[in-house]
């Protein structure tokens, strides 16, 4: 038996085999060949190399996050993919062995995804009764929970594992001692096919890497069918009601929000890298604005990462009414900052929040979202979301006639194919533009 310590839930991880010596060997010899065999079993057990597939696949995804994932992706990818584990794939198939892991049963999992959610994992009470009438009110004070709570404990309805944890040690008890696990359905709303995509793309890669291991013999994922979502055409803001908002913004009275929304529009940034843009990286002179960082929050920290890809490192050329608004912006966040004094954080960004701080994404895609909605609502634009600005931007150059090479690299796409793909509804409506502009020329000519 190897011990490899304890997983996310607590439970020691033991790995055991057994060693059956040849017939007609002495004793001596018999002792010597399972010594030997016993190191090397511990041996590929500690570098989890070489392993047969009876491992469980959280066992897997704990070890992948530990060793692997560290080294090979950023970490705000590393916290998004484990997010995705423990909220989406683990409840399903983490305790099932690697070897029972198939195709089907992923196209199982994926399936149940898109059509009902994410599932949770809540605790049932194995007797209610040690929650009888007269002990409720000490069970919640020394557990640190609500009198309801305990209340729905005891009539044995669901509460989450946090809950059942702080209740088992109040009356010094291991969880599985009192409780039984039951995964359910949060709700009866599915997840969209783009998010399934990501699911399966951070499953796929534990797999991948479990394979290249020799810990399993196929990547399950790989044949594997995503379920199709329907297809929604997106809304597009047209060049006159791009115009309109922008006269509009001036209603907003936070500053920060007015140029955080003029600058996706004229620059078609991604909302981490307009979150995550300093001054240093804008050239009002020359009107360019240099995109090299991404901002994200992790451990309670803001953190700043190189953007989404390669191509997205790049320099964006601005129009002359964008450098005037962030002009005026700079001058007014040098007045504001003076006025704040100690007050101010200086983290030297274009757009931040009151005092200097760092503009969060929570901020930009709940807050934001909101007064944009509010504002396209009043003046009956179209309902768009906070990253929709974006393609509002690549809409305009489209039906400019702008190269699709060029649309692509002011972006930050990959290449061009991502671009086409992306805004196939734009290039197809200005496809037909043409097609019509061409026969209204030709009008009567056979």
């Amino acid at each position: 038996m190897v011990s490899l310590g304890y997983n996310m839930e607590g439970k020691q991880i033991r790995k055991t085999t057994t060693f059956k010596p040849p017939r007609n060997v002495s004793e001596n010899k018999a002792e010597k060949l399972a010594t030997s065999f016993a190191y090397e079993f511990e041996k590929k057990c500690m570098g989890m190399t070489n392993f047969d597939e009876n491992m469980r696949f959280s066992e897997l995804v704990e070890w992948y996050f530990e060793q692997i994932a560290p080294h090979k992706l950023k970490e705000r990818t590393l916290l998004t993919n484990i997010f995705l584990m423990n909220n989406y794939v683990l409840p399903y198939i983490g305790h099932l062995k690697l070897k029972d892991i198939t195709t089907a049963r992923i196209d199982e999992m994926l399936n149940h995804l898109h059509k009902r959610g994410k599932t949770s994992k809540y605790y049932i009470m194995k007797d209610p009764s040690l929650l009888e009438d007269g002990t409720r009110r000490p069970a919640s004070r020394k557990a640190g929970v609500e009198l309801n709570t305990i209340k729905r404990a005891a009539r044995g309805e669901h509460i989450r594992k946090s809950t059942a944890e702080k209740i088992a040690s109040a009356f010094g008890k291991k969880l599985n001692d009192l409780f039984v696990e039951e995964v359910r359905a949060e709700s009866e709303q599915g997840i969209e096919s783009t998010s399934i995509a990501r699911i399966r793309t951070a499953t796929s890669a534990i797999f991948n890497t479990a394979l290249k291991k020799d810990i399993i013999w196929k990547n399950p994922v790989v044949h594997a069918t995503s379920p199709r979502g329907k297809q929604k055409e997106r809304d597009f803001l047209d060049a006159d009601q791009c115009k309109a908002l922008l006269g509009y913004l001036d209603e907003l009275q936070n500053p920060n929000a007015r140029v955080g929304l003029a600058t996706l529009i004229y620059t078609g940034m991604r909302s981490g890298e307009l979150c995550g843009l300093h001054w240093k990286d804008v050239d009002l002179e020359k009107g360019t604005i240099f995109v090299r960082y991404t901002l994200y929050r992790a451990d309670g920290q803001y953190k700043l990462s190189t953007p989404k890809t390669k191509s997205s490192l790049r320099v964006i050329a601005i129009p002359a009414e964008l450098k005037a608004i962030l002009k005026d912006h700079k001058e007014w966040q040098e007045k504001h900052s003076e006025e704040l004094g100690s007050k101010w954080i200086d983290r030297g960004a274009v757009v931040t929040g009151m005092e200097g701080e760092y503009m969060s994404g929570g901020y930009l895609n709940i807050t934001l979202k909101k007064l944009l909605k509010k504002l396209l609502k009043k003046h009956d634009l179209p309902n768009i979301h906070v990253h929709d600005l974006r393609h509002a931007n690549a809409s305009l150059l489209i039906n400019a006639g702008v190269p699709v090479k060029f649309i692509s690299e002011h972006l930050g796409h990959s290449n061009t194919k991502t671009t086409e793909d992306i805004y196939a509804q734009v290039y197809n409506s200005t496809a037909e533009k043409v097609a019509s502009a061409i026969s209204d020329a030709l009008d009567g000519v056979i």
